[in-house]
């Protein structure tokens, strides 16, 4: 977990990784791609992943398509998560309430037959 404290979305672009992973960036833009994978585990395995990506025209489509799963997946866990929502305290407080109402009442009930008898 300590590895990924350094990860910030802010960092570099992936428009700036892409280049860097062609060789199309200035120097100064290199060292600091290269000091955010040196500071990142994440930006360095994105690099990495870039590197061996055989079609890098079809980039664009990909992170679509990975977004499009990941937003599916995102929902179905919300929709189960509801599905399994536990009871609105709301609900607990009233039904508690009403439980005392007729122990009171009952209580009372059998203590004035008691005492009329």
């Amino acid at each position: 977990m300590d590895e990924h404290k350094h990860i910030s979305p802010n960092t570099i672009s992936n428009e700036m990784l892409l280049q860097y992973t062609e060789g199309k960036l200035s120097d100064a833009d290199t060292r600091m791609v290269e000091e955010a994978m040196a500071n990142s585990v994440f930006v360095g395995d994105a690099a990495e992943g870039l590197y061996e990506l055989e079609n890098r025209d079809a980039i664009n489509d990909i992170v679509g398509d990975l977004n499009k799963q990941l937003k599916t997946i995102t929902q179905q866990q919300k929709k189960r998560l509801q599905k399994h929502k536990p009871l609105d305290i709301n609900w607990i407080v009233i039904a508690i309430l009403v439980l005392a109402i007729v122990a009171v009442g009952g209580y009372l009930a059998i203590h004035f037959l008691v005492k009329t008898k």
